[in-house]
Parts: structure tokens; sequence; C-alpha cells
């Protein structure tokens, strides 16, 4: 297994346009392809009950209207991802290869977050940006409907860039480790970067520091030196904790799997994973 599609939502806001600096080092780390893409609404997917009110002699009048504003949008974001890719002498394909990086562009009108999980099961990383949340307010947002849309339904690993993020080759990951079976979902959708760092550190508490050994054996089997960071929370959250622990160990690329309550809907953006969300400076992979 290797990482060689890996998918970019571009909305033309310049947080989602940084995101292809991260995605090009991972291209360039596994010859992988970026497949951009860019979604416009009508006004039926975008607001179904206003545009429900509308009488029924405007709605085309309407429609026609909104589609021309996407359509130029559209043109907009495509052409600054076209200047990245001249920039960075990057290939835009129509079919791409498995032995060198290259990315493709794609527009197309519809519900986002339906259009982002149908292209995000078909690719091997969900890349995006970290999104700006207050606390109680991401469920709420457009950015957290559609990134919890992805991270439910898409079945596919999502790297997140935090802002401000340098671009660059990581070399120590953490797995925060807890045995479930999203952890163990998140080990092996994300083993290819693994098998390539200098250093993988276990993050596990002291409850379940015997099933942190059983993971540095296993990953032993594949050539992954790793060493265990036992979770002292000291009055901290799991998430404060975490990401304590990344911080004094200079980890750049950390790996969690997401909720096995079978609340996942309704507490996905609770807890640890609001706490990464809202906090995490480095690249956060999370897997549902």
């Amino acid at each position: 297994m290797s990482i060689k599609k890996i998918l970019v939502p571009l909305d033309g806001s310049s947080a989602a346009t940084g995101v292809l600096d991260t995605a090009l080092v991972v291209a360039k780390r596994f010859d992988a392809h970026i497949h951009a893409l860019h979604v416009m609404q009508r006004p039926e997917d975008a607001a179904p009950y206003m545009f429900d009110r509308i009488p029924g002699n405007l709605k085309k009048s309407v429609t026609r209207e909104l589609e021309i504003g996407e359509r130029e949008k559209a043109t907009e974001v495509r052409a600054g991802f076209e200047s990245f890719c001249t920039k960075n002498n990057l290939a835009i394909v129509d079919k791409p290869k498995a032995d060198s990086e290259s990315a493709s562009w794609h527009e197309e009108f519809g519900r986002t977050g339906e259009v982002l999980v149908k292209h995000g099961r078909l690719a091997d990383v969900i890349a995006t940006a970290r999104p700006k949340v207050s606390k109680g307010t991401i469920r709420r947002s457009p950015v957290g409907e559609n990134l919890e849309a992805v991270m439910l339904r898409a079945g596919r690993p999502v790297l997140i860039v935090p802002p401000k993020w340098k671009a660059k080759r990581v070399e120590h990951a953490a797995i925060g480790w807890n045995g479930s079976l999203e952890a163990s979902r998140a080990l092996a959708m994300t083993m290819p970067w693994l098998e390539q760092m200098n250093l993988v550190s276990i993050i596990v508490s002291t409850k379940r520091k015997d099933s942190g050994k059983s993971l540095q054996d296993y990953l032993g089997l594949h050539g992954i030196d790793s060493k265990i960071q036992l979770l002292d929370k000291k009055g901290d959250s799991v998430g404060e904790s975490i990401l304590n622990i990344c911080d004094v160990n200079k980890v750049e690329f950390l790996v969690v799997g997401g909720f096995s309550h079978a609340r996942a809907r309704q507490l996905l953006f609770g807890g640890v994973t609001q706490h990464l969300l809202r906090h995490s400076n480095i690249i956060t992979t999370m897997v549902h």
C-alpha cells in the first residue's frame, strides 16, 4: 500500500490554497497525484428552504444568475491552482501515472459534503485546512458540516493542515493509541507514512501500556522504530496531554482514530477531537 492520490478541496480561501503546499510535499514523497476539487452550488443545494420560497417564475432567473457567479468563482480558483502548479513545475494531467507526482482539476455542481465524500472514497488521503472554530460552533458551520461528512462517510484518512504550517517532509510521527477499531484503522491507513519516519512515538495511557507494547512489537515487524510515551494528564484533558507530548518530543505528524462511541455523530466535535481541531499546530491525521 502507498499514497497515490490526494484529494484537495479548494474553495478559493487562502487556507485551502495553503494546503496545496503540504499536498505537494506528500505527492513528492510518494510520487502521488493531487486531485484538486472545487464544488459549485446551485441555490437549491446551498439554501433549499429559501429557494423553495422564491416564486416559480423567478427560480430559473435566480438559478441562472447564481450559476454564472459560481462558474466565475470556479474559473478564478482554477487559475490560482494552475498558477501554483506552474510555479512548482507540477504537471497537470488527464491521466496520472504511478511513478511521478502530478495534478488534475475537477469542478462539479452539487452539495459540498456529498461531492467531497464521493471523491474522497477514491482517494488515499483527503487534505484540508484546520478549520477556524470557537467552542461549540463547528457543528453549525459549513466547514464543520463538510468535515464531519468526510470523516464519518468517506472512509479515508483526513490530513488536517494547521494555520501557518510551513510545508516540509516530516520525520517524527506519533500515534494516539487506545486499541480501538478507529485507532487500528488510522494505523493501517497511515502505515505508508510511518514506514518512512525516522521515529514513531506511541502515545498511550498507563492502563493500556501493555497494548502499547504490543503495538511497538507490531511496528517492529514493519521495520519501524518506535518508543512509548505514557499519557500523564495531571489535570489536563486528554487532548491537551497528547499535544503536550508532541510539543516536548518535537512530533510533526499526529495520527489519531475517531470516536468509537455509538453517538459518534453527536460527539464527533467534542472532547479530544475538538481540542485537536482547535489547537493542534502540527499535521494531524484523523480516521473514523
